[in-house]
């Protein structure tokens, strides 16, 4: 039961952090044309040093990767089952043509930095960020794929256009991350004097300033929903279909996913369990809003879905921990 009391508290905080960034828009404090810029500071500086130092400075081993490659792989399983399921709802409410390509992406696709990062922090530390950053890869193999191709198939951007994408400050994190440990673990270079001067200062300089990630992405996440351009609260929280979707995103697909891993009998280290889970629990990602607008596809329904899903993830992850404990 203490991860229920260390998820409430947790979401406590992050909404508070919310609440301030939502106020900053509303007062205009941060303009809604500074969004783009936290956002490219987010995903650009403080999450890829986030993502380096954590890899960097964390004491790996082969059950370490081993994990990591069940995450990543899991992912990649249960974004794409999110995909299918989703389009039952989409078929009986008669969601279609660009609406219905928007919801299976926001089916599939969870705010899995913005939100997840900061959780997987408070709650595991180094360890969560780790296992997270895999998942995080397998989210964008798929959003930078099928993603693309669900909000784009009435354009004609090729597909080396789209898989470019892929190689991503993030990415370029990671695998920097990747040869620094090869580097510690085969020619021991931890064991030298020089470079572990060095990396205490890289560490405690760019260390601090991923950490930043946690506070920022919720002050973000908060400047989303204040510019975000619904005609009302009431109106979008009595749209069924919003509602529909999002109890599907946040808690049927989880649910299955939990299933699997009590089915497995314990085969799977825990990590692997808790990070699938929650990541799948997140709310629709924000990327899927850009990714609309710019591929012109049906914006709106872009914004409102996250909306929505943003507010209710708030009641239901404590529901996901409860299930998972």
């Amino acid at each position: 039961m203490n991860e229920i009391a260390i998820i409430v508290k947790q979401i406590i905080i992050l909404t508070l952090l919310g609440i301030t960034g939502f106020v900053a828009a509303k007062r205009n404090i941060l303009p809604e044309e500074s969004q783009k810029h936290i956002s490219a500071l987010i995903i650009k500086i403080t999450t890829p040093f986030l993502i380096f130092t954590t890899m960097g400075s964390y004491s790996f081993t082969r059950d370490t990767l081993k994990n990591g490659v069940y995450i990543f792989a899991f992912g990649i399983v249960f974004i794409l089952i999110a995909g299918l399921i989703s389009l039952a709802p989409c078929k009986v409410m008669g969601i279609k043509d660009k609406a219905r390509n928007i919801y299976i992406a926001q089916s599939m696709f969870g705010n899995v930095i913005f939100m997840a990062y900061p959780l997987l922090e408070a709650m595991y530390g180094k360890t969560g960020i780790l296992y997270a950053i895999f998942y995080n890869l397998s989210n964008d193999a798929i959003l930078w794929t099928l993603g693309v191709y669900l909000f784009n198939k009435h354009n004609s951007n090729s597909w080396k256009e789209n898989l470019s994408h892929l190689i991503n400050p993030n990415t370029l994190a990671f695998v920097g991350g990747i040869i620094l440990i090869a580097l510690k673990s085969y020619f021991r270079i931890g064991e030298i004097s020089v470079y572990n001067a060095v990396w205490d200062v890289f560490y405690t300089t760019f260390n601090g300033l991923g950490k930043t990630t946690i506070y920022i992405s919720m002050i973000f996440i908060g400047m989303l929903l204040a510019n975000t351009k619904i005609s009302g609260v009431k109106d979008v929280l009595s749209r069924t279909r919003y509602l529909v979707l999002s109890i599907f995103k946040l808690l049927i697909v989880p649910a299955i996913a939990i299933v699997f891993f009590r089915l497995t009998n314990n085969y799977f280290d825990k990590f692997v369990k808790i990070i699938v889970v929650l990541q799948l629990a997140m709310p629709s990602s924000t990327v899927v809003s850009a990714l609309a607008l710019q591929y012109d596809s049906d914006y709106n329904a872009a914004t409102e879905s996250i909306f929505v899903s943003t507010i209710l993830s708030i009641f239901t992850l404590p529901i996901i921990v409860y299930l998972l404990v």
